[in-house]
């Protein structure tokens, strides 16, 4: 029995709240386990995992260095982060930025990084890792503008598969991306529920209404396993009135913790 075969046979899909997207793999074996993943959804910050690997392509290509200092746009995105709060701060190195884009989901330095990047290199990214569902046409938390932003748990699989493997990026520029998403302070959900020496390599996601969750699992020193994990349409009181917390992000964290359970033979 193999990882798929034992994530399948676990508890963790019983009573899910909500629509739910699910891709996970091993990364040796590569039997996927599916469930709803290439139905097209909102990503909110999850997205974030492919600005990420675009901008770092942009430095292999010599079009930009982590050291480049980017201006942030005059108009600070809302919702999370931190640059709102600090309007004297005009520029930031790239290298900064993808940490704040990453660590504490920064919109206005996503949106710095998309306006360095380009949309079309973010476009020309997904595609080239196999995205089929996924756009981003926009900059994050400007729903006034034209453009689609999209992506479904299959297509997130994927970019961080390619990571992974070295698909994406070359080693060095494959270490810096893993690092940062190893200091992503968001840990109620796919990691919550690891135990202590496992490894979890993630960004999540949210909305009203909306949970997500999208890393890689194994030991501390090594991803053997990708999991994405997209939730929608909750309707209980906290998800629809909060973007923190409630029975999909708990939902979530099962999930990991199968995950993990799953990348090791049954005891006995």
């Amino acid at each position: 029995m193999g990882f798929a075969e034992r994530l399948r046979a676990s508890g963790c899909w019983e009573d899910l709240p909500g629509r739910v997207g699910v891709a996970a793999w091993d990364l040796d074996e590569r039997e996927p386990v599916l469930l709803g993943a290439e139905r097209a959804v909102h990503p909110a910050s999850t997205i974030k995992v492919l600005v990420l690997v675009a901008a770092l392509r942009a430095v292999r290509d010599g079009a930009l260095d982590l050291d480049t200092r980017v201006p942030l746009p005059e108009r600070r995105a809302g919702g999370s982060g931190v640059l709102p709060e600090l309007p004297s701060v005009g520029e930031l190195p790239l290298a900064e930025l993808l940490a704040l884009m990453v660590v504490v989901s920064d919109n206005t330095a996503t949106n710095a990084v998309l306006d360095a990047v380009g949309f079309a290199a973010v476009a020309d990214c997904a595609h080239r890792l196999g995205c089929r569902a996924t756009r981003l046409e926009r900059r994050l938390m400007d729903e006034r503008a034209p453009g689609r932003v999209q992506s479904c748990a299959l297509d997130l699989a994927r970019v961080l598969d390619a990571l992974v493997t070295g698909a994406a990026l070359p080693p060095e520029l494959t270490r810096h991306a893993l690092a940062v998403l190893s200091r992503q302070q968001v840990r109620d959900r796919l990691p919550a529920l690891l135990p202590a020496g496992a490894g979890c390599w993630n960004k999540p996601g949210e909305l009203l209404g909306v949970r997500h969750d999208v890393g890689l699992i194994g030991t501390a020193d090594r991803p053997r396993a990708v999991v994405a994990v997209l939730v929608d349409e909750l309707t209980d009181e906290r998800s629809a009135t909060t973007t923190s917390g409630g029975p999909a992000t708990a939902a979530i964290a099962r999930i990991g913790a199968a995950a993990h359970r799953a990348l090791e033979p049954a005891n006995g």
